[in-house]
C-alpha cells in the first residue's frame, strides 16, 4: 500500500483533541494536547491513550503515573493549539489556561469542557513510535454540561496519517 494511500484511509478514523496535564519532577506542570484516546473498558473503568515515544509529555507520564485527561470543546480550538507547545508555566497558568491540583497532585485545567484523573496500569509499546498507557479513571467531572468535543477532522490540523 502506498503512504499516501495509508494517510487518507488513517484520516478518515474519528479523533478527538485532548489536553493532558501531569506534574513533574522539575514542579512545573507538563502538558500537551493529543489525540489518540479511547475506552477499552467499563468494568474496571479504562482508556487507553498513545503518547510519542522521547516527549516531555510521555516521559512525565512514565515518571509521575498520573495525569489530567481534558476533553477540548468544538469550541476551543484555541485550547488544544496552545498545547502542541507550551512555552509558558507558572504557579497558575500553563500556556496561559489557568489550573488548580487535586488531591492527588494532577494539574487541572479551568476551561476544560470535561476531564478525568488518570492512573496508568500498563504501558505498551515495544515496537513503534508510540507508548501505549492503558489508565485506570481515578475522579473526573463535566465542567460545561452539553458542549460536544472538538474533532480533530473538523480542524486544519492533521496527525498521523
Amino acid at each position: 500500500m502506498e503512504t499516501d494511500q495509508f494517510q487518507s484511509i488513517l484520516r478518515m478514523f474519528n479523533y478527538g483533541l485532548y489536553v493532558i496535564t501531569c506534574a513533574s519532577s522539575e514542579g512545573a506542570p507538563a502538558a500537551a494536547t493529543v489525540s489518540w484516546v479511547t475506552q477499552v473498558s467499563f468494568k474496571p473503568k479504562l482508556i487507553a491513550v498513545a503518547l510519542r515515544k522521547g516527549t516531555a509529555i510521555c516521559e512525565a507520564v512514565q515518571a509521575a503515573r498520573r495525569f489530567g485527561l481534558h476533553v477540548v470543546g468544538e469550541q476551543q480550538p484555541e485550547l488544544a493549539r496552545a498545547f502542541f507547545k507550551v512555552g509558558q508555566v507558572s504557579p497558575s497558568e500553563i500556556g496561559g489556561y489557568s489550573y488548580g491540583f487535586t488531591e492527588r497532585n494532577i494539574p487541572i485545567l479551568e476551561k476544560a469542557v470535561a476531564w478525568l484523573e488518570c492512573e496508568v496500569v500498563e504501558e505498551v509499546g515495544s515496537s513503534g513510535d508510540h507508548t501505549i498507557f492503558i489508565v485506570s479513571v481515578l475522579d473526573g467531572d463535566v465542567q460545561t454540561p452539553g458542549i460536544r468535543s472538538l474533532a480533530l477532522r473538523d480542524t486544519v490540523w492533521h496527525y498521523g496519517g
